[in-house]
C-alpha cells in the first residue's frame, strides 16, 4: 500500500505513532487514574495493538493525503478518512 514514502519516512512514522500514543496512555492511566475499567495496572495485551494496527492506519493516511491540492480538498480527505476509520 505504500506508493508515496520511503522507508525512512515510515519508519519515522511508526516510530512517532507509537511513542506519542505509548505517552498518551501513561499519562491518562498514571495521572488521571483512567483505563482502569476492569483491573488496575497496564494491560499488556493491548500493546500489540497499538504497535502493529496503528501505525500502517497512519502510513495508509499518509499516502493518500493530498498535500498540494487546496484546503477545501485536505479537509475533505480528512473528514472522509475519520467517518470511515469511525463507521466502518
Amino acid at each position: 500500500m505504500n506508493k508515496k514514502l520511503t522507508p525512512s519516512q515510515v519508519l519515522h512514522v511508526w516510530t512517532f505513532t507509537i511513542a506519542i500514543q505509548m505517552l498518551f496512555d501513561l499519562i491518562v492511566e498514571f495521572k488521571y487514574q483512567s483505563y482502569w475499567y476492569f483491573n488496575q495496572g497496564v494491560e499488556w495485551e493491548g500493546l500489540l495493538p497499538r504497535i502493529f494496527l496503528i501505525p500502517p492506519i497512519n502510513i495508509i493516511f499518509l499516502n493518500g493525503y493530498p498535500f498540494s491540492n487546496g484546503f477545501l480538498r485536505k479537509f475533505l480527505y480528512l473528514l472522509f478518512f475519520v467517518a470511515g476509520i469511525i463507521f466502518l
